[in-house]
């Protein structure tokens, strides 16, 4: 009577859950997932001895065995990264907890119980699990430009899972034309994850806000990083280019007078040398003073006037 009963059971618990094998859960590459198993029949599981297991595919990654209500024994043959509530009989609550979800950790799982002394077991429902990431905020910089001329900006983010949808804005709602836009995508170094990269190649006039903009469907999750273009003028630019050919003329012909003055300088002073030496011979003489040297006997001779 009692197995009777326990398959009446199964087909009800199974009755409610083939909705939700349908239906796909969502992970987070290193936070944690709960695959949900709640059985909301009329029947306490508690009056009854089970063993329950969790597969993902064919393979059992976590077992347990129950005794009116209470956990005899939970066996995690697939990692330490599985748990089950102990007052899962009590709350009709089996669910699984997957801890520090990995990116092959995206599969279809299942739940079984079987009665104490049968050997087969009875299938009780079924979760997908897919696995995503986030991508880390998009970083978005840009090339010199000049107002009417191309210009390009780049977009990039990275650590994500799966490949996002990527787009720009021109003025927050103009979409960039897509022959415009070119987008690289590749995974990371020793992982799976990926960096995106994208180029837009577009002529805006000055003062424009363009927008890049990273979707992770899977997450619902979009990322957006906007930049104000503030572009020079054909003729700030030209006038620039003007100051500055100036500047370097300027430059060019204040070195040229200055090695001009110098070369004079050294020549008038070999100049002066030479000047000097021929006044004085071969005797020495004093550059700043001239020695005045009296002859007194004809100072004598001289005859005595009135003065």
């Amino acid at each position: 009577m009692t197995e009777t009963w326990f398959g009446v059971l199964l087909l009800i618990v199974t009755s409610v859950f083939s909705v939700q094998a349908d239906e796909c859960i969502v992970g987070v590459i290193g936070e944690p997932a709960i695959l949900p198993c709640v059985y909301n029949g009329l029947k306490n599981v508690t009056s009854l001895q089970i063993s329950s297991e969790w597969r993902r595919g064919m393979e059992i990654i976590h077992t347990a065995d129950w005794m009116m209500g209470q956990v005899e024994m939970q066996n995690v043959s697939h990692s330490i990264r599985t748990a089950v509530s102990t007052l899962a009989p009590n709350t009709g609550d089996f669910s699984l907890e997957l801890h520090d979800v990995h990116l092959s950790d995206a599969h279809n799982y299942s739940f079984h119980v079987k009665l104490h002394g049968q050997n087969r077991s009875s299938l009780v429902c079924t979760v997908c699990l897919n696995i995503a990431g986030h991508f880390s905020p998009p970083t978005l910089f840009r090339e010199n430009g000049v107002d009417g001329e191309e210009t390009r900006l780049f977009c990039n983010s990275q650590g994500g899972f799966p490949a996002p949808s990527v787009y720009w804005l021109v003025n927050h709602t103009q979409h960039a034309l897509e022959t415009s836009v070119t987008t690289y995508i590749n995974t990371l170094p020793q992982s799976e994850l990926f960096n995106i990269t994208s180029v837009l190649s577009i002529n805006i006039s000055a003062d424009t806000a363009i927008s890049c903009v990273i979707e992770n469907n899977l997450l619902n999750e979009t990322l957006t990083a906007t930049e104000f273009v503030v572009l020079s003028s054909t003729s700030e630019r030209r006038l620039s280019e003007y100051i500055w050919v100036f500047s370097a003329v300027l430059c060019v012909i204040v070195f040229f007078l200055v090695a001009t003055s110098l070369r004079y300088q050294k020549k008038w002073d070999i100049k002066e040398q030479k000047r000097k030496q021929h006044r004085c011979g071969d005797e020495a003489c004093s550059e700043d003073t001239d020695m005045i040297v009296f002859d007194w006997e004809k100072l004598a001779s001289l005859p005595e006037s009135d003065v």
